[in-house]
């Protein structure tokens, strides 16, 4: 199943879903989004290894690990910031796009404070909260910590662009 067909089926979920049963439905779709490399072929975030730690749709948030790989890693031997951008992009565009249920939303901009490094051989644990869903922009914080001593790694806001149905991202 397509990503587009799995919203068709959420948006015939009844009003009266229990809130297990939105949580389930939602950790599909993100799953979903994980298992696919999509049409254009692999892409440097289908490169990072990641799994879905937790999805709220009532908080509107989501939480993903990535494992650090090395060859994510700068000569200090630490992460790259570009990727620990991409991840945090990856995981504010994953829950901007089920939430809005549009699947052209584009980030905006993307502002990421790195606070300290994460090494190789540990994870990197990235958990976006949609914080306002407008009429054609959504604005998110993120987190990103290390999974070693869950300090936080990167702060960071996002607005993502949604565009109408017709639209072009």
């Amino acid at each position: 199943m397509d990503y587009q067909k799995f919203l068709e089926e959420k948006r015939k979920l009844s009003a009266e879903a229990s809130s297990e049963e939105r949580q389930a439905v939602m950790r599909q779709g993100l799953e979903l989004v994980l298992a696919s490399t999509g049409t254009h072929g692999v892409r440097i975030h289908d490169m990072m290894k990641k799994t879905l730690v937790s999805c709220s749709e009532e908080e509107a948030e989501v939480t993903l690990a990535y494992e650090v790989e090395d060859w994510e890693l700068n000569p200090n031997g630490a992460m790259h910031g570009g990727l620990i951008g991409t991840a945090i992009d990856t995981a504010c565009g994953m829950v901007t796009r089920y939430m809005s249920e549009n699947l052209l939303a584009s980030t905006v901009s993307l502002n990421v404070d790195y606070l300290r490094p994460v090494f190789g051989g540990d994870r990197l644990l990235v958990t976006a909260k949609l914080v306002r869903l407008g009429g054609h922009m959504a604005n998110l914080r993120a987190e990103a910590r290390r999974g070693s001593d869950r300090k936080p790694a990167a702060l960071a806001t996002a607005v993502f662009y949604l565009p109408g149905a017709g639209g072009k991202a």
